[in-house]
């Protein structure tokens, strides 16, 4: 249970910090939004309390005011009320919440130049990558304005953009997020190796865990190097 907390908190510390430099920051007794207008991201609305049939209709609410919104469901804190949650949302995607002790530094079979995103010009690049690799953005402006309390990397291969990463410290915790390849560049090992990068890098960081959230796609890659499985995030949307 420690595990799913701490990643939780780093996840959303990650929402928060992008909704609170955009004023996109709500926060209240049965949910919080951290969402930024104009955007794809983060746009979320989360509880870490138990969810009653009063919290879910409060939820479902604040998503008709806001449509863009995903609502987040944590299953490992949260009893799922599934016939209200059923009658109200529509699954939109699973992510897995998983982590792994950082016990020593791994080795870089692959060596890749990992570039820190610090102006605008890497902001840009970066948010351009992302979207490549995954198919909606993350605004350059939101990278300028959380760049101070975000990592961003950019990854190269023999100069060429290969792909993301973000990472999230909190409490030493390491948070890794966003790490996505570009469409050209699949499938040649380098998500292994960007991920071997980051977990060096957090211990360079004196964190002691690595918390992430992981697609069905890329849970076995994590397993093998090691990773547990803590939870289950559910992302709704409201049903029309």
């Amino acid at each position: 249970m420690k595990n799913v907390k701490r990643n939780i908190n780093n996840l959303t510390r990650l929402w928060g910090l992008a909704g609170k430099a955009f004023q996109g920051f709500e926060e209240k007794l049965t949910y919080t939004i951290a969402k930024i207008n104009n955007t794809e991201w983060p746009n979320r609305i989360w509880s870490t309390s138990t969810l009653s049939e009063e919290s879910l209709k409060e939820i479902s609410v604040k998503m008709k005011e806001y449509p863009e919104l995903t609502f987040s469901c944590f299953n490992e804190i949260q009893e799922d009320n599934s016939l209200e949650t059923q009658q109200l949302f529509a699954l939109k995607s699973l992510q897995y919440g998983m982590s792994l002790p950082l016990n020593g530094k791994n080795e870089i079979k692959r060596e890749l130049e990992c570039i820190l995103v610090d102006d605008e010009a890497k902001a840009l690049l970066w948010s351009t990558a992302f979207s490549e690799a995954f198919g909606y953005q993350i605004a350059a402006n939101v990278v300028v304005k959380t760049c101070d309390d975000v990592r961003y990397f950019l990854i190269y291969d023999h100069g060429n953009i290969v792909g993301t990463v973000m990472l999230v410290i909190t409490n030493n915790v390491a948070g890794i997020h966003s790490l996505g390849i570009i469409p050209a560049q699949r499938k040649k090992g380098y998500a292994w190796n960007i991920m071997q990068y980051v977990l060096n890098r957090a211990i360079d960081l004196n964190c002691n865990i690595a918390t992430l959230q992981a697609s069905e796609m890329a849970k076995n890659m994590y397993l093998n190097m090691g990773f547990t499985i803590d939870f289950l995030m559910q992302n709704y949307t409201l049903k029309e």
